[in-house]
């Protein structure tokens, strides 16, 4: 019995030797494959824009690129969404559902794409007679199940928002859009760029999207701008009953300030000269027209708003004021130096003229 109470560890430890080395020959992929891999997507077309009538009923597809390094267990569902009239920050609901959602059905409300695969997602949108005058929502595209799963001390979850603008056209519509503001973020500059900000309300019931330009010029009525910036070139979308500020830059001088991203996070500014731009020197009173259009329905509506600032390089100046300075000061000094040498020349022509007065007395 000794013996054999003696030869079971042997045997546990034979065992446990055999069950490790069978583990370390097993494929790794067997045992990586539950693990979240780095989320990557590309989506297209986004934002999803379209318009509709009432009654009618449209499919879309969505083109879906798995760009991860492992395979993604994936689903889609519309989810509400929020602007923020101040910042403009979007807070998107990943928990409730927007208004259109009951209309919304998906071909495949649960995917799997492999690395680099494409999926073709369609989407069929049909509404009733009764319907809204517009809708907003995401289509948010997530992992099928939350993932647990820390990385570099962060929770890996992953998900993509794609943007979806309904417009509905039926009676009823109005589209109505305001400039609320329209300033520089400083009136003085000493160099470009000069910072523009633009907020629009849409004062409507539907979906408006603003384009136009910015003409910078030397005065209000100037028919030659010196410059011109697009407007809302990235194509953005007002929602009805919103805000949306809109930002461009004047970077057509020379010189200009130049901001880098430093590796700490924070930023830095220096100042870049381009001597090919010589000619774009700015300097003195500037103003900024703004021509925005939209379109109410029936035809463009032209929108117009003005703000003025000054560019003053009070470097150069200064450089040029102090060159000045030393110009003025040598001339002067060289006037004055002529001026000492003529009035010593004169008092010695005097002091010959009376020394030479006694002599023809004399004669």
């Amino acid at each position: 019995m000794m013996r054999i109470r003696g030869s079971i560890p042997r045997i546990l430890i034979g065992v446990w030797s055999v069950i490790i080395s069978v583990l370390a020959l097993l494929p790794v992929n067997a045992f990586a494959a539950d693990t979240p891999s780095d989320f990557s997507l590309l989506v297209t077309p986004s934002p999803l824009v379209a318009t509709l009538k009432p009654g009618e009923s449209r499919d879309f597809e969505l083109k879906i690129r798995n760009g991860s390094t492992g395979t993604e267990k994936l689903k889609i569902v519309p989810r509400a969404f929020t602007i923020n009239d101040t910042t403009g920050q979007i807070s998107i609901d990943d928990t409730a559902a927007p208004d259109i959602a009951k209309w919304i059905t998906f071909s495949r409300p649960t995917f799997t794409a492999q690395s680099g695969e494409w999926v073709t997602e369609n989407i069929h949108i049909s509404l009733p007679q009764d319907t809204g005058f517009s809708y907003s929502f995401v289509l948010l595209i997530q992992r099928a199940q939350d993932t647990t799963v820390v990385e570099s001390g962060r929770l890996i979850k992953g998900s993509v928002a794609i943007f979806t603008l309904i417009n509905v056209d039926r009676p009823g519509a109005v589209r109505s859009l305001k400039i609320e503001k329209f300033t520089t973020n400083e009136s003085i500059y000493e160099y470009l760029p000069v910072n523009i900000s633009m907020q629009f309300r849409n004062n409507g019931n539907t979906i408006i999207q603003p384009f136009g330009n910015i003409f910078i010029q030397r005065g209000a009525n100037d028919k030659d701008p010196i410059s011109t910036l697009p407007v809302n070139n990235q194509a953005g979308y007002i929602l009805p009953g919103s805000n949306r500020i809109l930002t461009t830059d004047w970077t057509d001088g020379f010189p200009v300030y130049e901001v880098k991203n430093v590796a700490d996070g924070t930023q830095e500014k220096s100042e870049k000269w381009d001597f090919s731009k010589l000619s774009q020197f700015r300097i003195g009173s500037y103003t900024a027209k703004l021509v925005a259009v939209y379109n109410d329905g029936l035809r463009d509506v032209a929108l117009e708003k003005e703000a003025s600032f000054w560019v003053i390089p009070w470097k150069i100046l200064a450089g040029v004021l102090a060159v000045l300075l030393v110009l003025c000061l040598g001339v002067w000094t060289v006037l004055r130096r002529i001026w000492h040498i003529a009035r010593r020349g004169r008092r010695k022509s005097k002091s010959k003229e009376v020394a030479a007065e006694p002599d023809e007395k004399l004669e």
